[in-house]
């Protein structure tokens, strides 16, 4: 198990072995009720500057300066112009590389829908007001050390919702866990070259 400041050394380090190290972790919000919503981590994908499916693979704009800030902030986008997604930025600052939180085994409050990134977002209320927040600062968002259960493992697969080719395993999911979201990643595209 991961104290804090073996999390926020991890969150500096490689956003791949984030993305896995992460599952087992616990994310938890304060609600503005004062209520606490907290789930473990079981599904994780990893995004980075240099391959095409990061939002910063073109360069830093407005939509992705969060991206470039220091580990451990909170970055949250909008898709579909209808869905949050949360994200954990990793590696050294000026560095573009996140981890999308892909579902979550609620803790408190188990009727909750938390497997998908859009349903994890609605469930814990977060939105783009979020968006910066640091995780490792005890604020109304947390992001707490965890590890896995004994008997579970990891499993890895190309990642969800690419219309191009991406032949990347670094999806990460907790093997068997009914919670990991039911995307499945696409089928490989290729291209054909002229």
């Amino acid at each position: 198990m991961q104290d804090a400041p073996q999390l926020a050394s991890l969150l500096a380090g490689d956003v791949v072995n984030a993305s896995r190290c992460l599952l087992g972790c616990m994310l938890q919000r304060r609600m503005p009720d004062r209520s606490i919503i907290s789930g473990r981590i079981v599904e994780t994908e990893a995004y980075h500057q240099r391959e095409p499916g990061c939002h910063a693979f073109k360069g830093r704009t407005a939509r992705t300066e969060t991206m470039f800030g220091p580990p451990g902030t909170l970055y949250v986008y909008l898709i579909y112009g209808m869905y949050h997604c949360a994200n954990v930025v990793c590696e050294p600052e000026g560095t573009a590389a996140a981890v999308l939180i892909r579902a979550l085994e609620p803790v408190e409050n188990t009727q909750l829908r938390c497997q998908g990134p859009g349903l994890l977002c609605k469930a814990l209320e977060l939105d783009r007001s979020h968006d910066g927040l640091d995780l490792l600062a005890g604020g109304e968002v947390r992001l707490l050390p965890g590890a896995l259960l004994h008997g579970e493992s990891v499993e890895s697969s190309r990642r969800i919702g690419f219309s191009f080719e991406d032949e990347l395993d670094w999806r990460f999911h907790i093997k068997g866990n009914p919670w990991v979201s039911k995307g499945k990643p696409g089928k490989l595209v290729k291209r054909s070259r002229k």
